[in-house]
This record gives C-alpha cells, structure tokens and sequence, in this order.
C-alpha cells in the first residue's frame, strides 16, 4: 500500500486527543474520543493489509509490529508497580497484566467497573482498546471469507447489526457497549468499507475532491466540543452512541477523500504526521507513566496533576518514555526477524512478575500494615456479579441467597454502593432466617433514570416480596429529594400491602479510611475524626423528615449504635478497617451491622 501523509496526522490527531484527555487538560474531557479515531484507521489499514493467500505472513507482520512494545509496557509497568505501590495497588497492576498477555484486557475491565471509574488502581487500562483491536485482527481472515461470500449486501447487514446491537447495549449497560469487540466491529467495518469497496490504493483523485476531506477533518477537530457522557444510558448522549457515529463517519469519508495538500504542507501537519508515526509508542507509554507519576497509595487512578509545572514534568516523561519504547523496541523489532523466544520469554517474565511482586512486597510487613492494604480485597462482589451480568443482561435486580422452597418471606434490597457494601452480610442474616433476598442497585437512587418508584414496586411485586429494605449514602442526593422519593416508595408500598424498612446511612469520611489508617501509621497522627454527634448533626434532616412518616408499613433501623456510639469508628476491634474507600464498608465493616440485619429480618418474618 502506498504511504499516505494524511493517515498519519489522523493518527496524531487521535492520539494527542486520547493523552490530552488523560493529563487532564482542560478543554479535552472528550479526548477518549480519540480511540473511536484509531478504531476506523485501523479498519481501513487491515482491509489493505490483508492477503488470503497470505494468511501468516500477516499474522506475523502484525506480530512485530505489535507485541514488543505492547509486552515491555506491561513488563515496565509491573516493574515499576513492585518498587512504588503497595501490595493491594500492585495485585491490580498483576490481575492486568494477566488478562493483558491473553489480548482480553476490554474483557478484564468490563468485568469490573465502568472505563471512567477510577476507584481502582488501573494503570493498564488503556490496553483495553488493543485487546479489541487484537481480536479484530484475528477476525479479519474470518471477515475477508464472509464478504467475498456475500459482497456488498453482507457488508452491509454486518455493519449495520453491529451498530443496531451496538446502540441497543449502550441503552442497557454503556460498558458493555464501550469494551466488547461486537458492539465495537462496526467501527472497524467503517474504514475496512471505505478501502475494500472504492479502492485499495488512496481514494483521492484530486485536490478538489480532498477538500471534501477537509471538511470531515474539521468534524474530527471538534472532538472537545462534542456533548458526550461516557457513562450514560441511551446511544443518544452516551458513548459509543450517536456522537461516536459521527465521528467514526468522519472518519471514514476523511479517509476516503484524503486531506488536501495546502493542509498537508505545513509545519503543523509535519508535526501530527511525526506524532503519528510514534502514536502507537506514544499511547503504550503515556498512561502508565501519568498514574505511576500522580500514584498515593488508596487513591485509584489519579489522573489530575496539582499544578502546571506537574503537568510539564509528566509531559516531559510521557516524550521520553514514548521515544525510548519506540527506538529501543518499536522499530528494532518491527523490520528484524519475528522472536517468538523473546514473545514467550516476556510472557513468562509478566506472569512471574505478576504472582512473586506482591508477595515480595509483603515480605517485611508488619500485621498493622497488612490489615490496611487488605482493605481493597476485603469486599464482596461487585454488585449482582459477573455471570448473572452475562446470564440476565436485562434482569433488574438478582437473587443473592440460596434459593429455597419455601421461604419465610422475601425482601427486596434496593439502594445505591452503599447497599452493595452490605449485600453479603444482609444476605447471611436472612439466610440465617429462611429468608430470601433479591437486591436492586443503582448509582441513581430513586430517581427518573435510576430507580423510580414506581419501577421498584413494580419488580417488588414480580418478585413477590413483602418488604423493601432502602439502604442510601449521606448525600448520594439532595435530601430532600430523596425523602420526597422514600414518601412515594412507602405510599405505593402500602397500596400494594408492602412493608418498607429504611437503613440508616453509615458514617462517612472527607478521604480514604485506609489512607488515613496508613499515615496514622507513618505519621504517628490520625487525620480525621467524628463524634457521634457529629453524624447526627449531618444525618438530623433526614432522621427528622423519616420519623414523622408515621406510617405503619415503614421502619426505620439505625446504624449509629454499632459504627458510631460515642465517636465513630474506623477500625474493627483486630485491626481491620471499617471501609475501603472513604464511605463503603468493607465486609469486616458489614459484618458489624449484623445485629442490625437480624433484628430487621426478625421483625419483618414476625
């Protein structure tokens, strides 16, 4: 194929989106964008690439080009992991790595949490993408054999299914949509159409024609003006959604087209045709470099730098680190003889960083410290888990106890992240009953887009429950709006003959416990204290708007006695910590509330 000076720039535009976005720049919040950008580039590359009398010379070619900086990078960052972070940051880094050396990295994310969370430590999290773009890669003989079948009308019924399936899971689970190659292929197919239906060579014929190119570069220049919310529900302002489809169309005909030469000739499109020609380096290196940087202990994936000099100094690692990789490894290997004894060579080294690093790390802890950095793991899954997500997609809430025959009755638990902290120990106690309990989670509690009222009494009844137990953080909303919610919950339960029992919010915390917990430690001083009056004072509206319900189906069963009796409690009394962040108990910190659980599941049953 011949080289093309504006694929290149597309290239460079795309990855200086995606590392803007992740410094932080203001301006680029929709940098991520930036992937949507390499996704149609590398459609387009692979259907020029691709000779089906070639199958393995493809293979290997896409081999060099890709797997050693790609096994570097996560050999570098599990190096640098063992010698900065502590043991429960670090078997985060490890459980990546793993995923990352099998090309499922979007696989390993999805089954965790949302690409835009950053609670956790992920500082290969940008490998998510190449796991997609890897298994694309592996599909294309499979593509190539299925269109040379079904020409044109297949393409299209392909691509068309993909962004339908698409657009239809991002109204469900946006992650689902975001990480998973088959919600994603029709991005691929988008450039893989625009090089396998009008040409194998540039598609330009002439300048006039590649200002129509120009006008969908200036649509890809928009990006940071773009309104999309990478979290939300509905392919019509969530991501991918209508926004990427714009941008992937944009994409695809600025491909098709070309880029005019007047905006090929400039220092500005020398400078985007260089960063493009080091994009792939570029975007290996950039994020572990910007977390391990901004890395404290208990804090996730820090992703803002305090100050500008901060900022300079990250981009000054960024440029180093991504011009090293890609003199010493990227273009060392990508022209030299294929290594499969290094490939497997480097395997193994992740795989043994991955298991000896953390236990190297704990090596000279002492039972204080082991505690606090145990916090992060001491939780239950997260909530409904993994196989009922890909067993029951649409399913609303899940049974979390055994099931039995007959139940002395069934609860429904419904509430946001803090009732998924307790899920597990609520569990036990009704199980300890012969009690059945579903549980219904969602981040936007008891309201249009989360669960409204109406929906809970709705699948209240198709559960055939006889008691809702609410369980809410301080603050997850404006309180009264949350209070006119609860009324309106408890008013239709009682229509229904439902009971409806509300958990008190447990104390929460201005920073991380477990980080508190661990410079206390260093330090010899905690940071942070409340006083049992205190968590009155922050919970007294919502206390007081309860308590005058006065309704005879509604309870309300309180969490200060336990956590908080005269000050409020950080630890268990062996040491453990109470949450894992600075709001979410762990399951040490749920199992306390137990006598709570039991007096409720006891009152509801009698």
């Amino acid at each position: 194929m011949n080289y093309r000076k504006d694929v290149q720039m597309l290239r460079g535009i795309a990855v200086l989106l995606v590392v803007l976005f992740h410094i932080n720049v203001f301006g680029f919040s929709n940098g991520f964008l930036g992937v949507d950008v390499f996704f149609v580039i590398s459609g387009y590359l692979m259907a020029l690439m691709y000779d089906p009398e070639r199958k393995a010379e493809f293979f290997t070619k896409r081999a060099k080009r890709l797997l050693p900086a790609y096994f570097v990078t996560i050999m570098a960052t599990l190096l640098l992991g063992v010698l900065v972070t502590i043991p429960s940051d670090f078997d985060q880094i490890a459980k990546q790595g793993w995923f990352a050396i099998a090309f499922s990295s979007n696989i390993g994310f999805w089954l965790e949490n949302s690409y835009f969370d950053k609670a956790a430590f992920k500082p290969l999290l940008h490998l998510w993408s190449l796991g997609v773009e890897i298994q694309f890669y592996l599909l294309v003989p499979v593509i190539f054999w299925f269109l040379k079948k079904t020409k044109l009308a297949g393409y299209l019924f392909l691509t068309i299914t993909s962004v339908a399936l698409c657009f239809f899971v991002v109204g469900i689970s946006p992650k689902t949509g975001f990480f998973l190659l088959p919600f994603r292929l029709w991005q691929f197919l988008f450039g893989f159409g625009v090089a396998a239906y009008f040409s194998r060579e540039r598609i330009a014929a002439s300048d006039k024609s590649a200002w129509v190119g120009g006008l969908f570069l200036c649509v890809i220049l928009y990006i940071p003006f773009f309104n999309v919310d990478g979290q939300a529900i509905g392919f019509w302002n969530g991501h991918p959604g209508l926004v990427s489809l714009v941008i992937s169309t944009a994409t695809a005909l600025t491909l098709l087209f070309g880029i005019p030469k007047v905006l090929q000739s400039n220092l500005l499109a020398t400078l985007l045709e260089r960063l493009g020609n080091y994009s792939y380096s570029v975007y290996l290196a950039h994020f572990p470099v910007i977390v391990l940087f901004l890395y404290e202990p208990f804090s996730g994936t820090n992703l803002k730098p305090s100050s500008l000099s901060q900022t300079i100094i990250i981009a000054f690692f960024v440029v180093a680190a991504s011009a090293l990789l890609y003199t010493c490894v990227e273009a060392r290997f990508r022209h030299g003889q294929a290594q499969a004894k290094w490939t497997i060579g480097a395997v193994l080294t992740i795989v043994t960083l991955g298991a000896v690093g953390g236990a190297l790390q704990t090596l000279s802890l002492s039972p204080q410290e082991r505690n606090i950095y145990a916090a992060w793991t001491d939780r239950a899954p997260y909530r409904c888990g993994k196989l009922n997500r890909i067993l029951e997609p649409k399913s609303v809430s899940c049974e979390i106890t055994a099931a039995v025959e007959n139940p002395s009755t069934r609860i429904l638990l419904v509430g946001n992240s803090h009732a998924d902290s307790i899920k597990s120990t609520f569990a036990e106690a009704a199980s300890s009953k012969n009690a059945t309990v579903f549980f219904m989670v969602e981040n936007g509690p008891l309201m249009q887009g989360g669960i409204d009222p109406q929906g809970l009494i709705k699948e209240a009844i198709a559960r055939k429950v006889s008691t809702i137990v609410l369980h809410y953080s301080h603050g997850s909303v404006v309180e009264s709006a949350l209070i006119s919610q609860i009324e309106k919950v408890v008013k239709l339960a009682d229509d229904n003959s439902l009971r409806v029992s509300f958990v008190m919010p447990v104390p929460v915390w201005d920073r991380s416990v477990p980080q508190m917990l661990w410079q206390e430690m260093k330090q010899g001083k905690l940071l942070s204290s409340q006083s049992a009056i205190e968590y009155e004072g922050s919970n007294k509206i919502l206390v007081d708007a309860l308590s005058r319900m006065n309704q005879k189906n509604f309870s309300i069963y309180k969490t200060q006695g336990v956590l908080c009796k005269e000050s409020c409690l950080l630890t268990a009394s062996g040491g453990k910590p109470l949450y894992f962040d600075e709001n979410h108990l762990t399951l040490t910190g749920a199992n306390m509330l137990r006598p709570v659980f039991d007096d409720l599941i006891q009152r509801v049953i009698f």
